[in-house]
């Protein structure tokens, strides 16, 4: 099976008031530090909602096919134009990812299974990191036409194997960034 990857970049990062894909740390953005980590799978691509290009990076920037439905609209495209089998798919909001967190989904995705969704110890689910297959792709076009553009709707609706992560380094590549006190509070775990 081949499996590509897609960073959703899109957002409107209302809550931080500026683009989270550019927040900087280690001298690099959010992006760039993901796009370095995930550089090896064959296909890449960075979903770009509002179409802003993101310098120092060299991965096919894609644009919402239907335009303000956040994160459900950047997957619903990256899997409606991928050559691949099924799309490892990270939030550009959790910069501290690393491959071997992609490489533990791979090994697990199995025949009969439409998606592999990390969750941690505490059951919160993580939508935005896992392994979908393309075959997922009718499920997505249905809730964006019925206007349901909740990532927990589609789990509900697929085969989904879900991979509990308890390692506390592990976990830490789960911190997302929505907020200024968070960025501050990621730079200083750093």
């Amino acid at each position: 099976m081949k499996i590509g990857c897609v960073i959703l970049a899109g957002g409107k990062s209302s809550r931080m008031g500026t683009d989270k894909a550019l927040l900087e740390l280690d001298g690099k953005s959010f992006i760039e530090q993901l796009a370095e980590e995930f550089d090896f799978f064959e296909e890449k691509m960075i979903a770009r909602g509002n179409n802003e290009l993101i310098p120092n990076v060299n991965w096919t920037m894609i644009s919402d096919i239907y335009q303000e439905r956040g994160p459900i609209g950047g997957l619903h495209t990256a899997l409606s134009i991928c050559k691949s089998d099924a799309l490892f798919c990270i939030t550009c909001d959790m910069p501290l990812a690393k491959k071997t967190l992609a490489e533990k989904l791979f090994s697990l995705m199995e025949e009969g299974v439409d998606a592999i969704i990390v969750k941690t110890e505490d059951d919160r689910i993580h939508p935005l990191c896992g392994i979908y297959r393309k075959s997922t792709l009718p499920i997505f076009e249905e809730q964006i036409q019925l206007g349901n553009h909740r990532m927990m709707s589609i789990l509900d609706k697929i085969r989904v194997k879900y991979v509990t992560i308890c390692f506390a380094e592990q976990t830490q590549q789960l911190m997302n960034v929505n907020t200024p006190k968070e960025y501050e509070n990621i730079i200083r775990k750093i």
